[in-house]
């Protein structure tokens, strides 16, 4: 496996680094690094030292992880990622939900009441999409290859316009993953901070930034971190040999505006092999790593 980091360096902090092959894309430069560079480790201590003075060293970062061939195949668990957001949420069209059995601290675990409804019109032409909101919804083509191929753990609802039923569903877990503490999320690779504090941050171009508290880390348990920073570990369970599909029973994100904290997912090789048979789109797949001392 091989894994990429990309940052987005303002431009006015550039300089800050040692010389490097980053490319200006006309904002930001633009740096991927293995966290094997020595760049890396710069990056970070950038990040920390501009951080305690309420600047931000760089505006974006993801990772990518490339596996070859062999490593896809041998697997038995993946992590899929939903790479096409949209909104207006289910919320903002009519969607309720029951949030009296929401976690008081942290938000997560609401529960849906009725059909999802959205705005006809606003679903991207993907076979599989999340509002910003993490409602989950999947094309009719997905729907009727799930039923063919005989996928179980799957629940599909309808989704409901305001003009009625539509042609696609929302993507629902029967069953449920535990996390491991090997599993790590922060708010970057060098922030593993468990709460966000109210504060301001300047930004190249005389723009501020303002943060309201937050809770990343639930002291209940139901949410854990902002972002997925690591591969994904879960315990092991009877139910991976029986189901193609599951969520996480943590969850990751924060309650900010109409935001919730979201469920990790997973399927089996079955699973995979449909997408990529199929050509569906809107799927990103991880190796998720299964910790074979424990069975729940």
């Amino acid at each position: 496996m091989k894994e990429i980091h990309e940052f987005r360096i303002f431009k006015d902090n550039y300089h800050l680094l040692p010389v490097n092959d980053a490319k200006f894309n006309g904002a930001a430069y633009i740096l991927k690094l293995s966290p094997n560079d020595p760049l890396f480790h710069n990056v970070g201590e950038l990040y920390n030292r501009l951080k305690k003075e309420n600047r931000a060293f760089f505006s974006f970062w993801s990772i990518k992880r490339q596996y070859t061939k062999g490593e896809l195949n041998d697997a038995i668990l993946f992590n899929f990622k939903i790479k096409t957001g949209f909104e207006p949420t289910g919320e903002e069209c009519g969607t309720i939900y029951d949030e009296a059995i929401a976690c008081e601290i942290c938000g997560a675990n609401r529960k849906q009441v009725g059909p999802l409804r959205l705005k006809k019109g606003s679903i991207p032409k993907k076979d599989i999409a999340r509002t910003i909101a993490g409602e989950v919804i999947v094309s009719d083509k997905f729907a009727r290859l799930v039923k063919s191929r005989d996928l179980k753990g799957i629940m599909l609802e309808p989704v409901v316009f305001k003009s009625g039923i539509s042609n696609h569903y929302q993507l629902i877990a029967s069953s449920e993953l535990e996390l491991t503490n090997n599993t790590t999320v922060g708010l970057n690779m060098f922030d593993f901070a468990e709460e966000g504090e109210a504060m301001e941050f300047d930004i190249p171009g005389g723009y501020t930034i303002k943060f309201e508290k937050e809770i990343y880390k639930c002291p209940n348990g139901d949410t854990i971190g902002l972002n997925l920073l690591s591969e994904v570990y879960v315990f092991n369970s009877k139910s991976i040999g029986h189901y193609d599909f599951f969520a996480s029973r943590q969850k990751i994100g924060v309650k900010r505006g109409l935001l919730r904290p979201e469920p990790l997912y997973f399927c089996s090789q079955n699973f995979r092999k449909m997408v990529e048979e199929e050509n569906l789109t809107g799927f990103e797949f991880e190796i998720a790593n299964i910790e074979t001392d424990n069975l729940k």
